[in-house]
């Protein structure tokens, strides 16, 4: 009988089965070798950046979708091509000597442009700078080399702002340093205007440079100053040909960019026929005829000659701006030509913002001084009739006294009215002296006010018919020193208008102190007169003149034989403090 079962041998095929599957056949390993070179091909052909591979004759075997998008070929254009088609003419040389010096190192791989920048050429021939890298891979019979490269304009361009916009803000500072320093240490406001300039011509690298500003609503060009063989020149003595330029240069489309939009300009070639002008982002335009010899215009064929004199090749034209309004123009000039960078022309936007602040500086300084002129000339014009004139008053009413007295025999009065017209008369010239000094009265260096009033009505009246009297009221206070010297001439002017005109009998002078005002009454009871009226002389206006600058108020009241009174308030200031001597 048979005892062995059938089924003791299932587990040996049981076993050998699952040995044949865990190796594959060779089919298989080609198909999975077919797949993974498939995967990979795909990725290299999708990938972003551009991947080429060129064989030892640097002919192009690979290039993929990135590539053609890089260098904007198809990869049928390129397979089997030159990979000189894809550098610039002038790196294609370099190219080839470094591959084949990479081909001879012991590297695999490396960076590429370590020494100088790498560029690739478009297939409309435009340049790019990249970023690359290279290997190489030894097959036997021939190696592949495989650069991977990026195209970094957007990179460059983003750094070159960052590094323009440092440029700007470096430029700006240093010019404001400037500019401030010279505010600082200068008081003449037309030094301040040739700092500024001159850092513009230092900061640009020109020949020269003019300032001009615009007129009646921008109808001329009028210049302000100029920088020119190195001499800062204003208006008044500038070399120019013309200190204004017609409306008709400024009528031509490029100028109403530049003057009307705020726009800076580009003139190249000035001294050709075929000079151009470029206005911000503008196409070219050519320069208005006004500026060719043959112009009618005097003015501006003598500003061209003028130019050509210097050796002008190229003028930047910058607004200065106020408000938003193109206010003049800085004209910076150049004996060569120039290519602007927009950093340049940021910066130099910049410091003619300055330059306007130093021209509106200046003006303000003008007109300062104007003010103060005028500020002086009515001082001394003031400080004159209440010494001279009114001196001369008390000096006539003396005279006129002793006259009567002598017409009656009095020799003894006679004598006493000649010698107080002789003692008027040398006060008088002293306080004049003093007045042109700009001192202080001499009556307020040796008494205090009220002493100093009481002497001038008993000094002024004295041999005469008028009774002055003095009335105090109130604790009197110190005073500021100008109240002080305003009043005491106030009060002359007062008693001598009342001596030479009033024909009165009697003046009275009250002062009042309390806490809050000091109040000032003058009064007679002469001939009086119309204040509405027009009157002549300096007395009236220079009292009303005194009164504003010590910000109290004037009221007089006067009639026709109805004598005069003339009243003055001062308000003191909350917070006011005892006035120093």
């Amino acid at each position: 009988m048979n005892t062995r079962e059938p089924a003791l041998e299932c587990p040996a095929k049981a076993v050998e089965k699952p040995r044949r599957e865990l190796e594959p056949s060779p089919g298989e390993v080609l198909n999975a070798l077919r797949a993974a070179k498939a995967r990979f091909e795909g990725i290299l052909a999708i990938a972003e950046d551009a991947i080429i591979s060129v064989d030892s004759s640097q002919r192009i075997v690979l290039f993929n979708r990135g590539a053609s998008k890089v260098f904007g070929y198809a990869d049928t254009e390129v397979i089997g091509k030159p990979l000189d088609m894809l550098l610039p003419q002038r790196f294609a040389k370099a190219h080839r000597g470094h591959i084949e010096q990479f081909a001879a190192s012991a590297e695999v791989s490396r960076s590429m442009g370590q020494r100088r920048e790498v560029f690739g050429r478009r297939r409309d021939g435009s340049e790019f700078p990249a970023e690359a890298s290279i290997s190489k891979l030894d097959l036997g019979a021939e190696v592949v080399f495989t650069v991977i490269l990026r195209d970094i304009t957007e990179r460059k361009r983003t750094a070159e702002a960052l590094r323009a916009s440092e440029h700007l803000a470096r430029g700006q500072l240093d010019a404001l340093t400037r500019t401030l320093n010279s505010l600082a240490q200068e008081s003449d406001p037309d030094k301040l205007l040739e700092h500024v300039l001159r850092t513009i011509a230092r900061q640009s690298g020109a020949h020269s440079l003019s300032v001009w500003d615009r007129e009646d609503e921008g109808c001329r060009l009028g210049l302000v100053a100029a920088i020119e063989d190195d001499r800062f020149q204003t208006r008044n003595d500038a070399v120019h040909p013309e200190a204004a330029l017609p409306i008709r240069a400024q009528n031509h489309p490029a100028w109403s960019l530049v003057l009307r939009a705020g726009q800076h300009a580009v003139l190249e070639d000035i001294d050709q026929q075929t000079a151009r002008m470029r206005v911000g982002s503008e196409p070219d335009a050519p320069w208005h005829p006004v500026m060719e010899d043959a112009d009618p215009d005097p003015a501006v064929a003598l500003l061209k000659k003028h130019l050509r004199g210097l050796g002008v090749c190229a003028i930047l034209a910058v607004p200065m701006l106020i408000a938003g309004k193109v206010a003049g123009i800085i004209a910076i000039r150049f004996k060569q030509k120039r290519v602007f960078r927009s950093e340049e022309i940021e910066l130099t936007r910049a410091l003619a913002h300055q330059a306007m602040l130093a021209i509106q500086l200046m003006r303000l300084a003008r007109q300062s001084r104007q003010v103060a002129v005028a500020a002086e000339r009515n001082r001394m014009a003031r400080e004159i009739h209440d010494t001279l004139a009114q001196g001369f008053t008390g000096v006539i009413v003396q005279l006129e006294a002793a006259e009567e007295a002598m017409s009656q025999n009095l020799s003894a009065e006679a004598a006493g009215h000649l010698g107080r017209a002789g003692e008027l008369a040398r006060e008088s010239l002293r306080e004049a002296r003093r007045s042109v000094r700009a001192l202080r009265p001499q009556a307020l260096e040796e008494k205090d006010l009220c002493e100093a009033l009481d002497g001038l009505l008993r000094k002024a009246t004295a041999g005469t018919s008028l009774r002055a009297k003095f009335i105090l009221e109130g604790e009197p206070t110190e005073l500021p020193r100008e109240w002080e010297e305003n009043l005491l001439r106030i009060c002359q002017e007062a008693l001598a208008n009342t001596l030479r005109h009033a024909q009165a009998k009697a003046f009275k002078l009250r002062m009042v102190f309390d806490r809050q005002e000091l109040r000032l009454d003058l009064s007679d009871n002469g001939a009086g007169f119309d204040p509405a009226g027009r009157h002549d002389g300096f007395g009236l206006h220079g009292i009303g003149e005194r009164v504003e600058g010590m910000g109290g108020q004037l009221s007089i009241r006067s009639a026709k034989g109805q004598g005069t009174a003339i009243s003055i308030v001062l308000p003191f200031s909350r917070d006011r403090e005892p006035a120093t001597s």
